[in-house]
């Protein structure tokens, strides 16, 4: 950043202590503007997108995860379906959590695909898991930049054999709240992604979830909130897997009056509720705290109130093989 002071006619200069001083303090209240963190072990970093400012979170994994100008046409949530054998390409398994959660597929777009490789490339070549490239740095591009300021990053860490696929930064998206809610966005119809594996098996990926977001459809979709896992969903992992109930970005942020998780037939589950969610979504988080049993059928009931409108959900999802009733 380059800084100066400037003189009016008539007056006298600053004394450069003063100055300095003055400069000093420019700086810190910018940075202190432009940082925005977020807890749960993540980044996060302010990206501009209409209307408003929109975030966009970022992840790493070095060790494996355990086992309106123009109208647009109305959307309208689809139905669940039943869960098949996940598909190995990564496009096809983003719209394969999208399907398993009601909304929309998403198209992908061959720049916006070039892009996030370029990222994906620059983070493991680097070893830098970033939304914000150095221009000086190897793999640096300007495409590349227009992913990384748009997109979910994630980055794995370099092994001696190779472990990581390009499915596993949809996975590691999917199992943390601020990047699932981004991945899930009803109104998003284009999607941007890349993955790259380094010589070292360091591997890099990204999904540019922003550069064709929609959100001046969002008042009219149908579908709101997204419940994740869906009702009657099976197959969701045995951990410690945030519950998610998602409203638009730009809207009101709900209250929560009760909430509850339980083992059907059994015991309650502890968990802790929450509506300050990352990187300013509106919606309410259920995170247990521990890892959720395998092969086990739960209900969750959450109720409370969204922009002046009571609400209260009660469903049932399944970790492993087993069941929803």
């Amino acid at each position: 950043m380059r800084g100066f002071l400037k003189s009016r006619t008539g007056t006298k200069m600053l004394s450069k202590k003063r100055a300095a001083s003055l400069v000093g303090a420019v700086l810190l209240l910018f940075l202190a503007l432009l940082l925005v963190l977020i807890t749960e072990g993540t980044l996060a970093q302010g990206v501009s997108a209409r209307p408003g400012v929109v975030y966009v979170p970022m992840v790493r994994r070095d060790q494996p995860p355990p086992p309106t100008p123009t109208p647009w046409p109305t959307l309208t949530p689809t139905s669940t379906p039943t869960p098949g054998p996940p598909p190995q390409d990564p496009r096809a398994y983003v719209n394969y959590f999208r399907g398993l959660a009601g909304v929309p597929p998403v198209t992908f777009d061959a720049i916006l695909d070039d892009n996030c490789f370029q990222h994906a490339r620059y983070m493991a070549e680097n070893n830098h898991l970033t939304h914000d490239q150095n221009p000086g740095w190897p793999y640096a591009s300007a495409s590349g930049q227009v992913c990384a300021s748009k997109g979910n990053a994630w980055l794995g860490g370099a092994s001696g054999t190779p472990r990581w696929t390009p499915l596993r930064p949809v996975t590691g998206w999917m199992a943390s709240l601020g990047h699932r809610l981004w991945l899930l966005y009803p109104t998003t119809p284009t999607f941007g992604y890349g993955f790259y594996t380094a010589g070292n098996n360091r591997a890099g990926g990204a999904l540019d979830v922003l550069s064709e977001a929609r959100f001046g459809q969002d008042a009219a979709y149908s579908g709101w909130p997204v419940r994740y896992p869906a009702p009657h969903q099976s197959g969701v992992p045995a951990l410690a897997y945030p519950i998610t109930v998602n409203w638009r970005y730009f809207g009101p942020t709900p209250t929560v009056s009760t909430s509850r998780l339980r083992i059907v037939g059994g015991s309650d589950v502890p968990h802790t509720v929450t509506t300050s969610l990352p990187v300013n979504h509106k919606g309410i988080g259920i995170l247990p705290n521990a890892p959720l049993p395998n092969d086990t059928v739960f209900e969750v009931s959450v109720s409370g109130s969204y922009d002046g409108q009571p609400f209260s959900y009660t469903w049932q999802f399944a970790t492993g093989n087993a069941a929803v009733p």
